[in-house]
């Protein structure tokens, strides 16, 4: 069966039209979202797009920075929780879920979006926020060590009540999705040419392989603020 190009290039036109529209400033409004946040809570306040929510008690200058990302040209998604309350849920099955709903995405790309979104976000919370004890993890007898050093760090408010924040922005032909923490960063160093070492991953930086994952999940991966903003995009094929 033949297909008519001009009605092939009019749906590639309508198609990307409409994904333009989702960052376009119309219907640009910020939800709240009240105390002890459940997952289905968070899943249906991002299914309506462009969708931007955040957390109740995030502090003036969480809210300032989380404002003023929101409001960029072609972001359509915007979820800033605190440490704790990401911890508990699932912040990138909700995007991935609400991605999947506009139809734009076909079925591996979220497949992928969803792996490395999850694997930044635990990058975010547990390096970046918590500033986990990574030696703890270094053997299966400091395992529950490690457990309870998170514990800890999840009922100090210095820490639990960091913020952790999730963008996605469309523009020309790509899909940026942005992770930012409140950690100290990172001072990227070298890459590795071979396999990296067992604390030490390809980037140059300690800890383990969850970006060697992201990277390898998305088609372009970028550092930004002294480490603790990633950006991660995908190509969007018509």
């Amino acid at each position: 069966m033949e297909t008519d190009p001009v009605a092939a290039r009019t749906a590639s036109a309508l198609r990307h039209s409409t994904m333009s529209s989702l960052g376009s400033g119309s219907r640009r409004r910020i939800r709240v979202m009240g105390d002890r946040i459940s997952e289905a809570r968070m899943m249906a306040a991002v299914q309506e797009l462009p969708a931007f929510c955040f957390e109740a008690g995030l502090a003036p200058g969480q809210l300032a920075a989380f404002c003023r990302l929101a409001a960029r040209r072609g972001t359509f998604i915007g979820l800033c929780l605190s440490t704790s309350t990401a911890y508990r849920v699932e912040p990138a099955a909700a995007i991935a879920a609400a991605l999947t709903e506009t139809g734009f995405f076909n079925e591996s790309l979220i497949w992928r979006i969803e792996v490395a979104l999850a694997e930044a976000m635990a990058n975010a919370l547990l390096h970046g926020n918590l500033e986990a004890n990574k030696d703890l993890r270094a053997s299966g007898d400091a395992y529950a060590d490690y457990v309870d050093h998170l514990d800890h760090r999840l009922h100090d408010d210095s820490f639990a009540s960091r913020s952790v924040c999730l963008f996605a922005r469309m523009s020309a032909g790509w899909l940026t999705l942005e992770v930012l923490d409140e950690g100290h960063g990172f001072e990227k160093t070298r890459r590795v040419a071979a396999e990296p070492h067992d604390d030490e991953d390809a980037f140059g930086l300690p800890s383990g392989r969850g970006l060697l994952v992201t990277s390898a999940m998305a088609d372009r991966i970028r550092h930004r603020n002294g480490g603790r903003r990633l950006d991660l995009g995908f190509a969007v094929v018509a």
